[in-house]
């Protein structure tokens, strides 16, 4: 069971399959909000005002598809993961063309009451990944933060007259130029 709170947002066009899917998530998220649209339009506003960690959706569905989810939901939140869940598509190909446009997976509905078993280890595994992905970009602005303090201590210690002799001046200019030089790079 993922015991991090977590917001989906779910797009099915068809309440029976909605209210399914529904039940699914919570036997594997213990704390989890939940947003269900059936058209595009809901669902772009849902993007706007729910600001979901996951979506869900049907791939076909009456009037659009799941590719038009997929480009919405880039278009707006780009590194959102995308679920699809659908019953009707059987083409490998259409399959890998969902996975290489962006999709984190695609489950079949085929034993939809078995979708907790087969859900949890795709979140588990998106949410391991993010968290790895905060904690490399948490490590690299600390390193940002210690070089920017060393430059700034450097840079205030060749501004002190009294404390260095030429040489080591010329050292500390020295060494300000190549932390100058090279920050953008570090901090990148």
């Amino acid at each position: 069971m993922i015991t991090q709170p977590l917001k989906i947002l779910v797009v099915e066009d068809q309440v029976t399959d909605a209210a399914l899917i529904q039940r699914q998530i919570r036997k594997c998220v213990e704390e989890v909000e939940i947003t269900i649209t059936d058209n595009l339009l809901s669902f772009r506003h849902a993007l706007k005002t729910f600001i979901p960690d996951f979506v869900f959706t049907d791939f076909q569905m009456v009037g659009f598809n799941g590719f038009e989810v997929m480009e919405q939901l880039h278009e707006i939140y780009p590194n959102i993961p995308l679920v699809v869940i659908s019953g009707t598509l059987n083409d490998e190909e259409l399959v890998a063309r969902i996975i290489n446009k962006g999709a984190s997976a695609f489950l079949l509905k085929s034993n939809i009451s078995d979708l907790h078993s087969r859900l949890e280890p795709i979140l588990t595994e998106v949410l391991e990944k993010q968290q790895r992905l905060f904690m490399k970009l948490e490590r690299q602005r600390e390193e940002r933060q210690k070089i920017e303090r060393i430059h700034a201590i450097l840079k205030t210690a060749t501004k002190d007259e009294t404390s260095h002799d030429e040489k080591t001046k010329e050292y500390y200019e020295k060494l300000i130029s190549e932390i100058s030089d090279n920050l953008p790079n570090v901090i990148k």
